[in-house]
C-alpha cells in the first residue's frame, strides 16, 4: 500500500530516538523537497492526499525540532 511509519520518542534526558519503516535520514531527504511535482496518473487524487499529509508531517517535525532547539 506505500505505507512508511516514523517514530519519534524522547526521553527524560530531551533524547530523540526514531524508529521507522527506513532509517530517518532516508525519511527526511524524501520529504524535504515539497516541490518536487506529483507524476499525472490514475492516482493522482491518492498522491495529492499523500502530498498534504506529508506536508503536515514536515510541518510537525519542523516544530519539534523548534522546540527543541529553543530547550538547548
Amino acid at each position: 500500500c506505500g505505507g512508511e511509519i516514523l517514530f519519534i520518542i524522547f526521553s527524560l534526558a530531551v533524547k530523540a530516538y526514531s524508529f521507522g519503516h527506513s532509517s530517518f535520514v532516508s525519511f527526511a531527504k524524501r520529504f524535504s523537497n515539497p516541490s518536487q511535482p506529483l507524476n499525472e496518473t490514475i492516482n493522482a487524487p491518492v498522491e495529492t492526499y499523500r502530498k498534504v499529509r506529508k506536508d503536515l508531517l514536515v510541518q510537525d517535525f519542523n516544530e519539534v525540532q523548534d522546540q527543541l532547539d529553543g530547550i538547548k
